[in-house]
């Protein structure tokens, strides 16, 4: 898997330094630094290993558009079964508020 830039993953909860990355996950500077910038291939057992050395979930180091559509699917089941528990008026104040907003977006 081609990892995007994440030199921001250090950074993400548990702050590392390469240094330290480098030493739990037994490997070189030179190589953490490829993954972060891109320039090598991740398979998924290392994005498991860097997630883990993080501390944060692996869903966090795939690429962007993977992750948000994963959290909207998950946004959109909550909303769901938030509407069934409202009353029509209340739907209708949250239908008028996400239109009000896509229109501040431009969308």
């Amino acid at each position: 898997m081609k990892s995007e830039r994440r030199s921001d993953w250090r950074g993400k909860k548990k702050k590392m330094s390469q240094g330290d990355l480098m030493d739990v996950m037994d490997t070189d500077r030179e190589t953490i630094s490829r993954y972060e910038n891109g320039n090598r291939e991740m398979t998924i057992c290392t994005l498991f290993q860097f997630a883990e050395a993080l501390e944060i979930d692996p869903r966090e180091l795939m690429p962007g558009r993977l992750y948000r559509k994963e959290k909207q699917t998950a946004a959109a089941e909550r909303l769901h079964e938030i509407a069934g528990m409202l009353s029509e008026e209340d739907l209708e104040m949250i239908v008028s508020f996400a239109e009000w907003r896509l229109n501040q977006k431009g969308k």
